[in-house]
């Protein structure tokens, strides 16, 4: 019997504060809202393919804003007992020489104020329960608490926030499945106001065949959902993925991946989005696997998400999963 599961997402932090428009969200913590990997960036914003992944992973990615800022982060997941799992990451973002600039009392522009240093970092822990898993249905419940610093010189500030929520895959038959998933968080407080969070419902469904249109194994896989902030703005995703090979097994995929976001309040409103990205496994149950994307962002750029992900061998033979955001995969792990 398998149990439900997770995905962990890494990486990404989008700095509220660095750059007028750069996020949604008035609370703190708002780049918080954007952590993803590749495989969720290349697909609208949307957790599509792997939320019911399997064993032990370390993965590590960055993201990088064309004028020249970066995010960074590394996670790892696994097992933790029947029905359990826990997956652990820690993200930081710096930049320096950015223009500090001052506003009147009426919040009009003044001028500038020289130079000043950004930075922050942070730290999450997920927890995951499965509370059924049949043949027809897998329903899981999770919860995560998060921490983090924002340095702004000399101002240091720390909050904290917790997120709950919970995923259900239908089993439909012939290689393919649905989930559903809700989440809601980060809640907390720092920096003397609420963090910004959002609460998020959302639908995938992925299948695999046997001969797709190249004549050999191939899948594919869409998904969508939508998202209201706690500054009341609105968010939405759309997206695809399509594959060449198997997600189960030794050897190569190939992936391709396609959509879009609405993000109200952002530099630009509607993201068109994309990414590529290769897997390797072995008979040993080791794999590698390396994804891109890449999102615009109006007058300020494009980003660019690089995830590189580890599959390790279990510590047992017990077949778990674990979850982040909403997404399907009809066959075993990936």
């Amino acid at each position: 019997m398998r149990t439900g599961g997770t995905f962990l997402a890494l990486l990404g932090m989008l700095g509220s504060g660095v750059a007028r428009g750069t996020g949604p969200g008035e609370g703190f913590g708002e780049e918080m809202l954007m952590l993803s990997t590749a495989r969720e960036a290349g697909s609208g914003g949307v957790a599509i393919e792997d939320p019911w992944r399997q064993g032990t992973f370390l993965e590590a990615g960055s993201i990088m804003l064309s004028s020249g800022l970066r995010w960074i982060g590394i996670g790892a997941q696994g097992g933790a007992g029947p029905g359990f799992r826990l997956a652990a990451d820690g993200f930081g973002f710096s930049a320096s020489g950015i223009a500090g600039t001052r506003e009147t009392p009426e919040g009009t522009w003044e001028g500038e104020m020289g130079n000043v240093d950004v930075s922050s970092w942070g730290a999450r822990l997920l927890a995951q329960w499965t509370v059924r898993d049949d043949e027809s249905w897998q329903v899981a419940v999770f919860g995560r608490a998060s921490g983090l610093v924002q340095r702004l010189h000399p101002v240091q500030n720390v909050g904290t926030g917790v997120e709950a929520g919970a995923q259900a895959r239908r089993i439909t038959g012939g290689g393919s499945a649905m989930t559903m998933w809700v989440r809601a968080g980060p809640l907390g407080w720092g920096a003397s106001r609420m963090m910004a969070g959002r609460l998020t419902v959302g639908v995938g469904w992925l299948t695999q065949g046997k001969n797709g249109l190249l004549g050999g194994a191939e899948g594919f896989g869409i998904g969508g959902e939508g998202a209201v902030e706690t500054s009341v703005l609105v968010q939405a995703g759309a997206g695809a993925t399509w594959w060449i090979g198997r997600l189960a097994g030794p050897g190569q995929t190939l992936f391709l991946r396609a959509g879009a976001r609405y993000a109200a309040g952002t530099a630009q409103t509607i993201q068109p989005r994309a990414g590529i990205g290769v897997l390797t496994r072995t008979s040993r149950e080791l794999g590698f696997q390396l994804d891109y994307a890449i999102a615009p962002m109006g007058e300020l750029g494009f980003f660019h998400y690089v995830t590189l992900g580890f599959k390790l061998p279990s510590p047992s033979d017990l077949q778990l999963s674990a979850y982040h955001g909403g997404h399907a995969e009809p066959s075993a792990d990936h």
